[in-house]
């Protein structure tokens, strides 16, 4: 971890492996016999910092909680744990993605938390695209629950499109039973486009079906062929094909 200091203030912060090669204009201070526990608490001190990266003008307090999350041990996971709920909601949002992206198997757990009790609904979208980045096992269930049970309808569409984007083979069924059965016709709007951001022939075969599906909306399968027709598969091409040739 690196800081760059000016008259006493903190001008950067910065983690970096131990093989990155670093070059600066001035003497580096090494600080020998720093304990886990003591670079906790300092990191902990600077998160709620009012001050900017010099170069990068993101908050310091962002840094300090991105180091947070590549120390190890159990300080370390209850401090983030307790910036995850945060009265300041921007330390929420920073502190899920960092502990969902570092912190493993934990770190998903308090993710997950935050993303189903926030009161929040801006936190709890962004907490899902956290869990979204993360490999944890419950990432498939948690984003198909969010889907079908938060009270934002913004939230439920966002976990649509985050769960098409993990890719999960549990996607084209989930989503095509929001398609069914969500009041909202933005949600079913916004699960159409998340059918299409299935990876690879997956995105043609799902918006095929929706398309052929006479039980859904006619607005909704009108979508599914506007979304066929931006894509590039051949599949989709066939298909609109066959669809110009009866009119």
């Amino acid at each position: 971890m690196y800081v760059r200091t000016q008259g006493g203030t903190i001008e950067r912060l910065q983690v970096l492996s131990a093989d990155c090669p670093v070059e600066t204009a001035t003497p580096v201070e090494t600080l020998n016999d720093v304990s886990l526990d003591d670079s906790v608490h300092w990191l902990a001190s600077q998160v709620r910092s009012s001050a900017e990266d010099a170069v990068t003008h993101r908050p310091l307090g962002e840094s300090a909680l991105a180091a947070l999350a590549l120390h190890r041990g159990d300080l370390a996971r209850d401090s983030l744990a307790g910036f995850a709920r945060d009265p300041d909601m921007e330390i929420r949002k920073w502190s899920v993605f960092w502990l969902a992206m570092l912190r493993g198997a934990e770190g998903a757990e308090i993710t997950s938390s935050v993303m189903f009790n926030d009161a929040d609904p801006r936190v709890r979208e962004h907490a899902a695209f956290a869990l979204s980045q993360s490999h944890a096992p419950r990432v498939t269930t948690d984003l198909a629950r969010l889907g079908n049970t938060d009270k934002s309808g913004e939230v439920r569409a966002k976990a649509w499109f985050w769960l098409a984007h993990t890719g999960a083979a549990e996607s084209e069924a989930a989503i095509g039973a929001a398609l069914h059965h969500d009041a909202d016709a933005g949600v079913r709007e916004q699960a159409i486009f998340a059918l299409s951001r299935l990876p690879g022939e997956r995105a043609p075969r799902a918006l095929i079906a929706a398309a052929e599906d006479r039980t859904l909306p006619h607005e909704i399968r009108k979508r599914a062929v506007f979304w066929l027709s931006q894509s590039n598969s051949d599949a989709a091409q066939a298909y609109l094909d066959k669809v110009l040739a009866t009119r």
